[in-house]
């Protein structure tokens, strides 16, 4: 009787949590984005808007909302060079394992005024997180691997915080605009919407686009990843014949 009681409640708790989630609709302007050998960048829309939740009612008070853009996984290795013998030479060493090659934390506010410390470490929202928990193993100092690693991933245009880059155009209707560098990874990217009000997450929806050569360059991508012996014989035949073709060329 006891144990049906409480089965009860929980269900009823439940339920009352389900109702109280804040409705979103969450889209992006391309699901996929096309690299030609001219590519110098794409710029893609997020857009979204504040939904009546579960049990009808309607959006109430203001929001805020986090987007949060991860590229395919990958593994980096950052090494630190030290004089040796009089030579510059690679000394320690640090391993990212499963670290976003892409990364990008859009928010309408700075996100510590909008969400806790451990929210913000749980849901990994930082660059900083995310390269503390990629770290798979190092030769030496950690924090210094783990700064070093942001910095040249922010260098690259790889990683970035944008405090202010979610604008509402109504009470409930939010958009983005994120650039793609020209150094833009392929394969599948996820945009997630993170809706808060009074510091709680009230809604999220995540959708995603993808990033890929297409024409010719898809093609030489493919050929030199499945067909890596095929695809160097030509290479070095491509350059005999070149430099044979110059020669008589200049010749003449």
């Amino acid at each position: 009787m006891i144990a049906r009681a409480l089965l009860s409640l929980i269900a009823l708790l439940a339920t009352c949590v389900a109702a109280q989630a804040q409705g979103l609709v969450f889209s992006t302007s391309d699901p996929t984005i096309s690299i030609h050998s001219n590519f110098a960048g794409e710029t893609i829309t997020l857009f979204g808007n504040i939904e009546p939740s579960m049990d009808g009612t309607p959006p109430q008070g203001s929001y805020d909302v986090v987007l949060v853009i991860r590229g395919p996984v990958a593994e980096r290795v950052v090494r630190h060079k030290a004089r040796q013998f009089g030579l510059m030479l690679n000394a320690d060493y640090a391993l990212f394992s499963s670290l976003p090659s892409f990364y990008r934390v859009l928010s309408s506010r700075p996100l510590e005024t909008l969400l806790a410390p451990e929210t913000i470490i749980e849901r990994q929202l930082t660059m900083e997180v995310q390269a503390t928990n990629a770290l798979a193993e190092t030769s030496g100092d950690e924090a210094l691997f783990e700064s070093e690693l942001v910095r040249l991933m922010n260098n690259a245009s790889l990683f970035r915080t944008d405090e202010r880059g979610v604008a509402f155009l109504s009470p409930t209707f939010f958009s983005a605009r994120v650039v793609l560098p020209v150094n833009v990874p392929n394969g599948v990217f996820l945009a997630q919407a993170l809706v808060i009000q009074d510091g709680e997450i009230v809604a999220e929806r995540a959708q995603r686009f993808f990033v890929q050569k297409s024409g010719f360059e898809r093609f030489l991508g493919e050929a030199a990843v499945g067909h890596p012996l095929l695809y160097g014989l030509a290479c070095v035949a491509l350059a005999l014949i070149t430099g044979w073709l110059g020669g008589v060329l200049f010749r003449r």
